[in-house]
C-alpha cells in the first residue's frame, strides 16, 4: 500500500505491517504496481518512483529498493506492467515505458488528439497486447504493449473525460460527462 512518503505491505489477516520502503513525496495518487517480484509504487504532485523487491520485514529502504526516481511529471492515473516494462500516462499527456527492473526510461513520447485538453487522470488499461487510455478532451488511445514506442490509434469521442476505461468481455466502456459508451472491437455501439 502506497502512503505519504512511503510503500509498506501488510498481512492480510492481522493487519500487521510486514515491511516500509521510503522514497515517496507527501502526494501519492497511484495504486502500486505488481510483477516478477517486485512492486513500484509512484509519487503525485511533482514525485518520486521507486522500485523495490516484495519480501523483507523492517524497514527495507536500503536492502531492498531497485531504483528511485527523485523527480518525475505529475501522476494520477496508474499505470501497468508488461512483460517487463512499466508503461503510464502522466498528468500531462506524456505517456511512459520504463524498464522494470532497472527503472531506465524507454521512451516517452507527447500524446496529442484532437481535443483542446491533452491532459489526463487516466489509469492505463492493458488487454491483450494492447494499452488504452484516454484524456481529458475524451481522445482514446490505443497503444502497442511494447518497449518499441507504437500508436496504433486514436479515437476522438469529443466529450470531456477524467475516468480510466474499463474493459470487459471485449467491450470497452468509456464514461465521459454526458455518457457511458461502450465500444465492440468490430466498431458496434451500444
Amino acid at each position: 500500500m502506497t502512503w505519504p512518503k512511503r510503500v509498506a505491505a501488510y498481512d492480510p489477516r492481522t493487519g500487521k505491517e510486514l515491511w516500509t520502503c521510503g522514497g515517496l513525496n507527501p502526494l501519492v495518487y497511484t495504486s502500486p504496481l505488481y510483477a516478477d517480484g517486485a512492486i513500484v509504487a509512484m509519487g503525485g504532485f511533482m514525485g518520486m518512483a521507486l522500485a523495490l523487491r516484495a519480501d523483507g520485514s523492517g524497514d527495507v529502504t536500503e536492502t531492498h529498493r531497485l531504483w528511485h526516481h527523485p523527480k518525475t511529471k505529475q501522476r494520477i492515473g496508474s499505470g501497468v506492467i508488461h512483460d517487463g516494462h512499466i508503461y503510464i500516462l502522466n498528468d500531462p499527456g506524456v505517456a511512459e515505458c520504463y524498464e522494470l527492473k532497472t527503472g531506465k526510461l524507454i521512451w516517452e513520447e507527447r500524446l496529442m488528439g484532437k481535443g483542446p485538453d491533452n491532459t489526463s487522470w487516466s489509469s492505463m488499461v492493458l488487454a491483450g497486447d494492447r494499452l488504452y487510455v484516454i484524456n481529458h478532451s475524451g481522445d482514446t488511445f490505443v497503444l502497442g504493449a511494447s518497449p518499441k514506442f507504437e500508436l496504433l490509434a486514436t479515437n476522438s469521442l469529443g466529450e470531456t473525460d477524467n475516468a480510466s476505461l474499463a474493459v470487459s468481455d471485449g467491450d470497452i466502456f468509456i464514461r465521459t460527462h454526458k455518457a457511458l459508451w461502450c465500444l465492440r472491437e468490430n466498431g458496434e455501439k451500444r
